[in-house]
């Protein structure tokens, strides 16, 4: 499976295929009504806004969407390059003085992205993650994992399967601008290089949902790859910094379906809540995206991106298979005094793809969330046909709250799925809950333990209930 970001493009084989139909179009702009109705009535209470924002602390960092000067980024999510450069800016900005040991590293940044305009971070995440029950039922519950992995292009475990899975992600991400530094009409070049490995298991946390008999990744991101260089693209602006693309090796993970919490190294681990397997994603490959801002608060971004990309793999798949994945989403981005919003509708296309005999498939997914203060309620609606994804319809939706107990970077996350998968009736529908607590014993290094609940997990064949608990740490510089 690909990547951040990894992807459900190998779904299961002998799930039904849906025929290409038009009631897709009907189906999206019903939703997108209903939910833009829906968020309207919660920014027009101006007064329940102003009693979740009032005991907000003056350093507590909004959860909401990014600056209006970062909103134009071709990469908006959380995870991007872009973004995380953004976040360690802010944590240089908060150093105390005598760490002098952090001074003398932020020094020689500052004094990179001064004289050479080069920003990066080194950082490293890993995570533990145990499960309540592992898939059983016999000669053909093994089976049925065994035909599961080879479906989704992974490498079976050796022995029967496992409850539990470690494995951590090293990473170096920067950018290099070389047009117009200082000017919101800039071009730079962005680089992401990871290595992704188990910690003394047998399989990496990515892979567990399916030894635990779930339907979607428990532990997004984090899979098994060696060192590779995932993201190498040059990203140009244009019109005061209202329109912009990029071109190269990249993620398409963070560009589209924007939403604040989805980052799997930070946030959520549950792909219902960041990856949204209810869209064919594309892995680590080369493509094109572009985004242009009419107005302030209104955004087009659209993209055309390799299907048979990896995170070991060159872009010359992209102009010898000629099979993609293509994405085109509209949005408005709130702003109000009681915090920032966002509300989306993304329409995508993927290619079948020929050498995995994957079908083509399309659908749309509706998101918005709309920060109250410290308060940033979240909501995500998927449709997918075609059968090139395992889910036909995914709900999910939340809340984040930031400022803990008085300390302005602590978070808790809590949020509520339901997936229903493509063959209704060979798999039931499933649904799953996380809650974590991201607790900050410094401005760079976290721990975040976090606890999920899946109900009539599909692959398990004989428990109807499962409880998968998680300890992450991230350390970014």
């Amino acid at each position: 499976m690909g990547g951040e970001e990894h992807n459900h493009r190998h779904a299961v084989q002998n799930l039904s295929r849906m025929p290409h139909g038009g009631g897709i179009i009907m189906r999206a702009a019903f939703l997108t009504i209903a939910f833009l109705g829906f968020l309207s009535l919660g920014w027009s209470c101006s007064a329940f806004a102003q009693v979740w924002s009032a005991e907000v602390p003056e350093t507590a960092a909004s959860l909401s969407v990014p600056s209006r000067d970062h909103r134009s980024s071709v990469g908006r999510g959380p995870s991007d390059v872009t973004q995380v450069l953004r976040d360690q800016d802010r944590v240089n900005a908060q150093l105390e003085p005598n760490l002098s040991v952090l001074q003398r590293w932020y020094g020689l940044k500052d004094h990179l992205r001064d004289a050479h305009n080069l920003d990066f971070v080194l950082a490293y995440t890993a995570v533990y993650q145990r499960a309540s029950e592992d898939i059983v039922g016999g000669a053909q519950g093994v089976r049925l994992l065994l035909d599961l992995y080879d479906y989704l292009d992974l490498s079976p475990p050796p022995g029967t399967p496992t409850k539990e899975a470690a494995g951590g992600i090293a990473e170096l991400a920067g950018s290099w601008t070389v047009v117009g530094a200082n000017s919101p009409n800039r071009g730079s070049f962005g680089f992401s290089i990871e290595s992704r490995h188990k910690l003394g298991t047998l399989i990496p946390p990515q892979n567990l949902f399916l030894d635990a008999g779930a339907y979607w990744p428990t532990a997004t991101a984090f899979n098994e790859f060696d060192l590779s260089v995932l993201e190498l693209y040059y990203e140009q602006y244009f019109a005061d910094g209202a329109a912009g693309f990029r071109v190269g090796k990249m993620n398409a993970f963070p560009i589209y379906d924007y939403m604040s919490l989805k980052n799997p190294k930070t946030d959520f681990l549950n792909a219902a809540f960041n990856l949204n397997p209810a869209i064919g994603w594309p892995s680590f490959a080369f493509g094109v995206a572009g985004i242009v801002r009419p107005v302030k608060q209104l955004y087009v971004i659209a993209g055309v991106h390799d299907i048979n990309g990896g995170p070991t793999r060159g872009i010359q798949t992209f102009f010898e298979d000629k099979e993609y994945f293509k994405a085109v989403e509209v949005g408005w981005d709130s702003e109000f005094d009681f915090g920032n919003g966002n509300i989306h509708v993304l329409f995508w296309d993927t290619d079948r793809r020929s050498s995995a005999n994957t079908p083509g498939s399309r659908g749309f997914t509706i998101g918005g969330e709309q920060a109250y203060g410290r308060l940033l309620p979240f909501f995500r609606y998927g449709y997918s046909e075609g059968g090139g994804t395992p889910l036909r319809h995914l709900v999910a939706g939340g809340i984040g709250l930031k400022g803990v107990l008085g300390r302005p970077n602590d978070a808790i996350g809590a949020a509520l799925s339901w997936g229903e998968p493509i063959d209704n009736q060979l798999f039931v529908d499933q649904k799953a809950a996380e809650i974590y607590y991201r607790i900050h014993i410094t401005e760079q290094i976290a721990f975040t333990p976090s606890l999920q609940y899946v109900k009539d997990p599909p692959l398990n064949l004989a428990e109807n209930e499962l409880y998968l608990f998680s300890i992450r740490g991230r350390a970014a510089f």
